[in-house]
């Protein structure tokens, strides 16, 4: 009987030892080829003004591009001290340098070096005299240098020498009215700065002054801060400061578990004769998600505190949703019952200050039926292969393999806030690993194969493109042929074909919209489309139509003429077009009121969408509601790990410089366009300024409230007995010691604003039609008067003004008037709100 089972047990023994033998000659020859992300090494750069640590520095591995770096600004007084402190966190720093520069890069006005340091544990400390040769209430930018061996790392702020703005008052304000925001007892405190109360009291995401003193401080929500604020000046000038504070706070909830927010807190702040005025406060907080914690409920994903815009894709079957959330990728697996930590620079335990740093953001752009993931981050990276790099990084996640693999990275030598005002515009890989991209008003294909690269279209205008919501489809006309196209270009960028649409001889397109992905285009008559006596030129649209873009089709699903009037321009809001109407003839054109469209109906059997919920303590809660239930409400988290690449990826676009304005406000890039009357618009909305691509400010509000009307406006003598708008642009060239003939010019062909550019060789010319008198003063502010049409063939130059009206140069009889603001706006709104003027370079 024992001899029946030695034979099986032999060969179950040989079996055994095949296998380890085989696992182990496999294993050496398959090593693991994932790994974690690299650790942060970069040390952090502060300043200190009266005690008060501010402007933290994060540092860049290479040298940026000075014009795009427009963060923070230092203020130093008459003895241009700096103080400076570096969090080292190790980092051997042997040498400290500096430079300051013209804010076009272009002039260096100081530099120096430091080489002896005080050593607190890994704190170094310095301090830094600069220069006697700083121009006083001028912004230049700083570039701080930071050398370990050979190693240079570069920190970018601007520097400002004043003493008349009260920054340090307005510090010391903000920091007490913060700290107020956690006491119970401020109320008289508050009394004296909220605005009537009309705000959301029901959501602790956004608070302001409109919003009651309760939701100030912070209702029910019991959070604890984890760190000091980091405070950071963004604005100084003689109107305001702008001062912002980040932190984190913590919070227990119902369950036990710790929770985390990332708050931003923003001051616009005016301080006159000792009094301190709060012109603006904004609050906003944001849950940082933590797979962790319980957040499924019943089919709900509770992604807490934050706003409603999620960033989140879900593939057909409804079993994966990827979302972004406070710079980090998730994948919840419902069908698995897993979440992942897609992409994040965060660790899973505590809250680092490098790790935290919010200057980059994720955009998705597929998730496909395996739960894989193709995705692109851009910014500044935090840490990783890339830490202290600038640029696109397009990444894919392997939802089987858990694994996450880098295809390309971009590298860019813009800030931040500049890549997220560009990048947002188009981000689409398509099956064959093509991927689009959108930088600067031109789109680029990049071969993730190959990573081979070339320029699909350039320079894109603002209005003359769109892109549809899924990335899919680009719509263009050619730059040159911007009031004058009969063909508009469509490209499907998942096939990489392009298409040409025409209508009838004689008939002009426009590119408008896209409803989901049925594209909107206009069509005017050439006839229609005429260059006033201003030299601009009005698209006056007899009509719309709607395309069906789907595979093999090109079908029109509907057309819209109005009786009556022309189409201006349209706005699309979910499935509604709004149009809006104008009337007139001539290249004179006023507004004539909106109409409605209705496309399709929406689609109501979605397996995914964003919702929200009330909690007592916490208020209103984002979620994303789903189709499919989870199974269970405990989700197992999975960590992925790095895919080990052998070379990194690098791509290098070659970009076209454009004229590009962007608009800061709240200490962010909220617009990039080529349009100066759009940038003022939205900056005159988010209380900010403009800034050219040069760093150069084209616009903000009036500097003051009252500027007396110039004495020196008078056209030259060869002008004097010609037309009106003759006499108004020869008026403004006198005044800049120019003085020829326009007469002779417009005579020639040239249109008003032609000779204004043309002659003026050391200015910028800007059309700011559609802009309003309150948003055009701050030219007549610079000393600059500002050509105003006030009908077909007649204009004014507005020439001063006060808190309620206008000074304006009449042509006609050489005389300076007046006329209340409101009044005003209807007389140049009757005449299209046509204006132009000029800054010197």
């Amino acid at each position: 009987m024992k001899k029946v089972w030695i034979k099986p047990l032999i060969l179950v023994v040989i079996f055994i030892g095949a296998v380890i033998t085989f696992s182990i000659f496999t294993n050496k020859s398959n090593e693991d080829l994932t790994t974690s992300m690299p650790e942060a090494t970069l040390p952090v750069l502060y300043f200190t003004s009266d005690g008060t640590q501010i402007n933290g520095l994060h540092g860049y591995v290479q040298k940026m591009d000075e014009t795009a770096m427009r963060d923070s600004i230092l203020p130093v007084g008459d003895d241009r001290m700096m103080d400076i402190s570096i969090a080292s966190y190790g980092y051997n720093v042997k040498k400290l340098s500096y430079e300051v520069r013209s804010m076009d890069g272009s002039r260096l006005v100081a530099d120096g070096e430091v080489s002896d340091f005080t050593t607190d544990g890994q704190t170094l400390k310095a301090q830094i005299q600069l220069q006697n040769i700083l121009e006083e209430d001028e912004e230049y930018v700083l570039t701080m240098i930071l050398n370990a061996d050979d190693n240079p790392i570069y920190y970018y702020t601007r520097v400002m020498q004043t003493t008349d703005y009260n920054t340090a008052d307005c510090l010391a304000f903000a920091k007490e009215f913060h700290d107020n925001t956690f006491r119970k007892d401020s109320d008289n405190y508050f009394m004296s700065y909220i605005d009537a109360t009309t705000g959301d009291s029901t959501n602790l995401n956004y608070v302001d002054l409109t919003c009651t003193i309760n939701q100030i401080t912070w209702g029910d929500f019991k959070g604890q801060q984890v760190s000091d604020p980091e405070i950071s000046f963004k604005e100084l000038n003689d109107s305001y400061n702008v001062i912002t504070m980040d932190y984190v706070l913590s919070s227990v909830n119902e369950s036990g578990e710790t929770e985390y927010y990332n708050v931003e807190e923003y001051f616009r702040l005016r301080e006159v004769d000792s009094r301190m005025y709060v012109l603006n406060y904004e609050r906003t907080t944001n849950q940082i998600f933590r797979g962790e914690n319980k957040f499924v409920s019943e089919s709900d994903l509770e992604l807490g505190i934050r706003d409603k815009e999620v960033e989140y894709s879900v593939n057909e079957s409804g079993d994966t949703i990827a979302f972004v959330q406070e710079g980090e990728l998730w994948s919840c697996d419902v069908a698995n019952n897993q979440i992942v930590p897609v992409f994040s620079f965060r660790e899973l335990e505590g809250i680092d200050e490098r790790q935290n740093y919010g200057e980059h953001d994720i955009k998705i752009v597929r998730i496909d039926e395996a739960g894989s993931i193709d995705f692109v981050v851009y910014g500044y990276m935090n840490r990783g292969n890339h830490e202290g790099e600038t640029g696109v990084g397009v990444y894919h996640y392997d939802g089987l393999a858990h694994t996450v693999e880098e295809e390309a990275f971009i590298p860019s030598k813009a800030s931040y806030e500049i890549l997220q005002a560009e990048m947002g515009q188009l981000m689409y890989e398509n099956d064959t690993s093509q991927i689009y991209l959108m930088l600067e008003g031109n789109a680029y294909q990049i071969d993730l194969n190959s990573l081979d690269s070339k320029t699909v279209v350039t320079d894109l205008k603002d209005g003359y493109y769109t892109i549809s919501d899924s990335n899919r489809y680009l719509a263009w006309v050619d730059t040159n042929e911007q009031y004058s196209s009969p063909v508009i270009h469509l490209m499907d960028l998942k096939t990489g074909t392009t298409s040409d649409i025409q209508e009838n001889d004689g008939e002009y397109l426009r590119p408008l919209g896209f409803i989901d992905e049925d594209f909107v285009y206009g069509i005017a008559n050439a006839s229609d489309v005429v260059v006033d006596a201003a030299g601009n030129t009005t698209f006056p649209m007899k009509s719309l139509k709607i395309m069906d873009t789907s595979e093999g089709s090109d079908s029109i699903l509907k057309e819209y003429a109005p009786q009556g009037a022309f189409i201006g321009n349209i706005t699309v809001e979910g499935y509604t077009i709004t149009v809006n109407l104008i009337t007139g003839s001539n290249g004179q054109y006023t507004s004539a009121g909106q109409d409605s469209i209705m496309n399709r109906e929406a689609d109501k059997d979605t397996v995914a969408s964003i919702e929200t919920t009330s909690v007592d303590e916490h208020q209103t809660q984002v979620q994303i509601a789903l189709k499919n239930k989870p199974e269970d409400s405990n989700m197992k988290l999975i960590t992925p790990k790095e895919v080990i690449v052998s070379k990194t990826p690098t791509v290098e676009l070659k970009t076209e410089d454009n004229k590009r304005y962007y608009v800061y406000a709240k200490g962010d890039v909220t617009l990039a366009t080529d349009s100066i009357s759009e940038a003022i618009r939205k900056a005159n909305e988010d209380l900010g300024v403009v800034i050219d691509e040069k760093q150069q400010y084209v616009w903000m509000r009036a500097r003051k409230n009252y500027q007396a009307a110039f004495t020196d406006i008078a056209p030259a003598d060869s002008d004097a007995g010609s037309e009106n708008i003759i006499k108004c642009i020869s008026a403004m060239l006198v005044r800049e010691g120019e003085g020829i003939s326009v007469t002779d010019l417009i005579a020639q062909g040239y249109t008003p604003k032609q000779v204004l550019e043309n002659t003026l060789k050391n200015s910028v010319v800007f059309d700011l039609t559609g802009c309003t008198v309150e948003e055009i003063i701050f030219y007549v502010s610079c000393q600059k008067p500002v050509f105003a049409m006030t009908g077909s063939n007649s204009a004014v130059l507005i020439t001063g003004y006060s808190s309620d009206s206008i000074s304006y140069y009449d042509p006609d009889s050489g005389a300076t008037k007046t006329m209340g603001q409101e009044e005003a706006n209807q007389w140049f709104a009757s005449a299209g709100n046509i204006f132009f003027t000029y800054l010197d370079k």
